[in-house]
């Protein structure tokens, strides 16, 4: 499912956003104003974002959801964008559209109305990828990641099969979320609070030892890495790009 940000400055609406697309089972991101949806966005890419055109009750009143989108562009998200307003006038519908808006929900609206738009536009743009193909150069063969289908596929140069690994539920959702932050230094605090959700009776080995199981079943070498590279004493970071993989350096 979609990881879905939600900027809204009225707590009631952002509780019952959240519960509702939880249900549905996505991930949901919240922001009150423009700087914590920058924030938001850049700590975890939305594959949506569904913005209040008026946010006059949040930490910064001064600028409403037209300049979060812009902030938000200006910083590097490149996903759809929902309005939500209560402004019907054709000229605000177009300075939406201007900024890159796919959809425009006029106020009131019902939870299923907004489901099904987000929906549709996910399914216009491709939804939230599952399934990543990695190319093992002068290794030959393939590497499949099916999150989707909590499995990982090796192939041979031929194409021919060459085993598959489950995933656990925890596998599958650390793995998801290392490849939707490729490249980034991902500590092991940051893992425990989006991954686990930071349970205390989580601890940093807890981590370790999951990143040990999927580097097996990526068939990755700790010495050589292909996918996940580790940085002593900080974390980890996913290294590899769908196509040719090299080993890092």
């Amino acid at each position: 499912m979609a990881r879905i940000l939600f900027v809204e400055d009225e707590t009631a609406v952002q509780d019952t956003l959240k519960r509702f697309f939880e249900r549905e089972g996505h991930t949901v991101l919240q922001a009150r104003s423009k700087s914590e949806a920058v924030a938001t966005m850049t700590r975890m890419p939305p594959h949506v974002a569904v913005l209040d055109v008026m946010l006059n009750e949040g930490p910064e009143p001064e600028h409403d959801g037209f300049e979060v989108c812009r902030a938000m562009r200006e910083a590097g998200y490149g996903g759809p964008v929902l309005f939500l307003t209560a402004r019907t006038t054709e000229n605000d519908k177009l300075l939406g559209f201007e900024l890159g808006a796919d959809d425009y929900i006029t106020k009131p609206f019902s939870l299923k109305e907004l489901n099904a738009r987000v929906t549709a536009v996910l399914r216009r743009v491709g939804g939230a990828k599952s399934v990543y193909t990695y190319a093992l150069g002068n290794a030959g063969g393939t590497v499949e990641v099916d999150l989707d289908n909590y499995v990982v596929r090796h192939r041979r140069v031929d194409g021919a099969a060459d085993g598959e690994e489950r995933l656990s539920n925890r596998e599958q959702e650390l793995l998801r979320y290392l490849i939707g932050h490729r490249g980034k230094v991902l500590p092991r605090e940051e893992l425990l609070t989006h991954v686990w959700k930071y349970s205390p009776n989580v601890t940093t080995r807890t981590v370790d030892t999951h990143i040990l199981n999927v580097r097996k079943k990526l068939r990755d070498d700790i010495e050589k890495p292909r996918f996940i590279e580790t940085m002593h004493g900080v974390g980890y970071r996913f290294v590899a790009e769908e196509g040719a993989v090299g080993a890092v350096k």
